[in-house]
């Protein structure tokens, strides 16, 4: 008797996906799985912050270690709502100390229980890792010129030196917040290597620009030295 194989078809829908990176987790696992009082901070505070954007936004979120996958549907209310998920994410990460950074984009994207197979989330993946440096979450120029004729200025977004867009995070009503955890930062900077104190260094140019003001403890990048 001769088999034939039946092949199946799928079809690959468009997508939005975010791909983020959170930053320092090695030490956070370290410090959760070392502690001897049994306490898990660290998996508490991402577990809920997962959970919550889930219930709130209805986006499919998917971590994995260190990394956090979102998609959605291509579709104008996507991409807007994206943003917004992102910046709301992003920002409850912050609240608790926690930085992160990432990319978005788009492209043809399949998930189905644990399997994903996404052309998006490769392209949002390499931006993260060779472009997206700082705490900041980059949107592909493919996804933006995917909407430039709707939206000039993409809204919740700023753009840097650098030409990439990025996700306003910041939440403004919140400055005097933010300012407590950036000088927790400060304090702390002396047990860092340069390139991650360079991270740091750009929250507080962040945190400068969206409030219009210098913060004290931001030291300037040069400094005379008297002979």
């Amino acid at each position: 008797m001769v088999k034939l194989m039946v092949q199946t078809y799928y079809d690959l829908d468009y997508a939005i996906v975010a791909f983020v990176d959170i930053l320092g987790f090695s030490e956070m696992v370290k410090s959760d799985c070392e502690n001897k009082s049994g306490s898990l901070k660290f998996f508490e505070i991402l577990k809920n912050i997962n959970l919550k954007a889930k219930r709130i936004s209805g986006c499919n979120i998917t971590q994995f270690s260190d990394s956090v996958i979102f998609s959605l549907p291509l579709s104008e209310k996507n991409y807007l709502k994206m943003i917004k998920i992102i910046s709301d994410y992003q920002y409850e990460l912050l609240r608790n100390s926690i930085i992160c950074r990432g990319a978005m984009a788009y492209g043809k994207h399949y998930i189905e229980n644990e399997f994903m197979f996404s052309q998006a989330l490769i392209e949002a993946y390499q931006l993260e890792t060779t472009e997206a440096k700082y705490p900041r979450i980059i949107i592909s120029s493919n996804l933006r010129e995917f909407f430039e004729t709707k939206y000039k200025h993409i809204p919740n977004t700023i753009k840097e030196k650098d030409g990439y867009f990025f996700i306003d995070y910041l939440k403004r009503e919140n400055k005097d917040e933010i300012k407590k955890i950036l000088q927790k930062y400060n304090s702390n900077l002396y047990k860092y290597s340069l390139g991650v104190r360079e991270k740091y260094y750009w929250l507080f140019e962040y945190w400068e620009f969206i409030f219009n003001e210098k913060l004290e403890f931001n030291q300037q990048k040069f400094q005379a030295i008297n002979n």
